[in-house]
């Protein structure tokens, strides 16, 4: 009777998942052109995050795909997580993967964010 009223032992999250939670979330989605495709080509090449194209704010479809991009402050560790969307359900979801600097700039310009890091070098 009273193990209800117990707290659930917290499950151990791996490092990565808390490390990520520290870190800068850019919310961007993407044409769904591909779920798993992308998800098997991401994981032989981050290059792949490079041909998504993002959908357009004022046409937002039934089915897209969101990617956070999560970033440290001075940029040099970068992760991004997919998810797949349906009717604004949450239809799956992929690993996490690290992009370098240049790539995750790059992927970030295609939307209308700007970094630029080579003035975020001479900073530090």
């Amino acid at each position: 009777m009273f193990s209800l009223f117990k707290k659930k032992q917290a499950q151990s999250e791996p490092p990565l998942k808390k490390k990520i939670k520290d870190m800068k979330c850019r919310k961007i989605n993407y044409v769904d052109e591909g779920f798993d495709t992308l998800a098997s080509e991401m994981s032989a090449d981050p290059k792949a995050i490079l041909r998504l194209k993002p959908v357009n704010y004022y046409a937002i479809k039934n089915k897209y795909i969101m990617g956070k991009v999560y970033t440290s402050e001075d940029h040099q560790e970068n992760y991004v997580q997919f998810f797949r969307y349906e009717y604004d359900h949450e239809c799956g979801k992929t690993d996490i993967y690290p992009l370098s600097a240049e790539l995750m700039s790059k992927a970030l310009a295609k939307v209308g964010i700007i970094i630029d890091l080579k003035a975020l070098a001479k900073d530090q």
